[in-house]
C-alpha cells in the first residue's frame, strides 16, 4: 500500500464523514447531543464494531 493509497482512503473518509453535516446541519446536531446522553461503553462498543466491520470489508476486497 502505497502513499496514493492512504491519502485516497483518507480523502473518502473526510468526504464521508462531511456529508452529514453538509446535508443536514440539524440532525447531525442532534445526533451528537444524543452521543452525550449515551454511556461511554456503548459508544465504545458501536467503535468496536465499526472498527470490526472495516477489517472485515478490507479483507474482503483487498
Amino acid at each position: 500500500m502505497g502513499v496514493s493509497e492512504l491519502v485516497f482512503a483518507l480523502s473518502v473518509f473526510l468526504i464521508l464523514e462531511g456529508l452529514l453535516p453538509f446535508i443536514s446541519p440539524k440532525l447531525y446536531k442532534y445526533l451528537l447531543m444524543q452521543m452525550l446522553n449515551t454511556d461511554e461503553n456503548s459508544i465504545r462498543i458501536t467503535g468496536l464494531i465499526l472498527i470490526i466491520m472495516g477489517v472485515i470489508l478490507m479483507n474482503f476486497f483487498f
